[in-house]
């Protein structure tokens, strides 16, 4: 706009967003997001955390873009009567004087270097390009404090504060894009380690590409295929389906560690019952010698066979089959057989 003010400026703007439409045209989409000013020179923006005020005293100043002194003279002195007038009052204001004067008065305009002004609007150019450049070379994490009350009291939450903040910090905006693309994503080798566990038997022993035993594991956990898209190298899911998947896992794999450990207790159980019985067992053998031995500890055909068997290495005495056999006999079995013999002697 050639001789305009910050006040035209502001005019033409309010003009532009807020006047009448001419007929047949569409309103733009942001024409419900702009807002005059009331009280003070400038205007209002919707953003997405709230209205903000933007001031237009001095924006036309700020925002001039400077052009290059080397530039403006060399169109100033050109040959073409309209370029040279547009430019006109950018030339040397002094032709007739000596080569020294005009070397001196060059040397003075370089020397103030004009073009060298960076404007706001360049500044903040520069400056983004050289925090998104360390942003890149790094890996930043941002934490975000949050005011829990005006008061400075702890167990006191004021939800429309917290919520007020969280929108004008971004995080519910950032959340709700996050939401309407694919926030999750795995390299194609993770999620094949980490998942293949609900999938048992899908993907054959042996090598397999990447992304094909993706396809195949997507497939079988019966996933839709709007809440997921299978890039080059990485597999990308939507807000929440990651979540279920670790449900997923997590029930299956407590089912698989509860099982074994359901044996391992049950092995164990098992061994030890296994031992109280052997030893009751034992237990009661013992207790049925030692009340044979009781019995028999008397009778003068056993004391002979120990008296025997002490003797063993001297004289080898090999017992009937009778005999044998009337020691595994019951009692009264063992007395008559032993009465027979008795008399048998006698």
């Amino acid at each position: 706009m050639p001789k305009a003010t910050d006040l035209t400026f502001t005019n033409k703007l309010n003009q532009m967003w807020t006047g009448e439409l001419q007929p047949g045209e569409e309103p733009h989409l942001g024409r419900g997001k702009y807002e005059a000013s009331r009280f003070e020179q400038g205007f209002i923006l919707q953003h997405y955390a709230g209205k903000v005020e933007y001031r237009t005293d001095g924006w036309l100043e700020k925002n001039k873009d400077p052009l290059n002194d080397n530039l403006t003279r060399v169109l100033a002195a050109s040959s073409e009567r309209y370029v040279a007038s547009l430019f006109a009052e950018y030339g040397d204001p002094v032709s007739n004087v000596s080569g020294v004067v005009n070397l001196l008065t060059v040397g003075k305009k370089r020397g103030i270097k004009k073009g060298a002004f960076r404007t706001v609007a360049q500044r903040h150019k520069e400056q983004l390009s050289s925090l998104m450049a360390q942003l890149h070379a790094t890996q930043p994490h941002f934490v975000r404090c949050i005011v829990p009350n005006n008061h400075k009291k702890p167990g006191r939450v004021d939800v429309p504060l917290i919520l007020d903040q969280l929108r004008c910090n971004g995080v519910l905006e950032g959340i709700r894009i996050a939401r309407l693309g694919y926030p999750n994503r795995l390299p194609f080798v993770e999620f094949r380690q980490r998942y293949e566990v609900l999938t048992p038997g899908i993907i054959p022993r042996g090598y397999m590409d990447g992304r094909k035993a993706c396809l195949r594991m997507v497939d079988a956990l019966e996933l839709d295929k709007s809440i997921y898209k299978v890039g080059t190298s990485k597999i990308f899911f939507k807000a929440g389906v990651l979540a279920e998947l670790e449900e997923r896992r997590d029930a299956l794999l407590f089912d698989i560690f509860s099982r074994l450990q359901a044996m391992a207790r049950m092995w164990t159980a098992r061994r030890q019952m296994k031992k109280v019985l052997n030893r009751a067992v034992a237990i009661r053998t013992i207790q049925r010698n030692a009340r044979v031995y009781g019995e028999l500890r008397d009778w003068p055909w056993w004391q002979l066979y120990t008296k025997v068997c002490h003797y063993q290495h001297l004289i080898c005495l090999r017992l009937t089959d009778d005999f044998r056999f009337a020691l595994f006999l019951p009692l009264p079995a063992m007395t008559r057989n032993c009465k027979r013999r008795r008399l048998s002697f006698s």
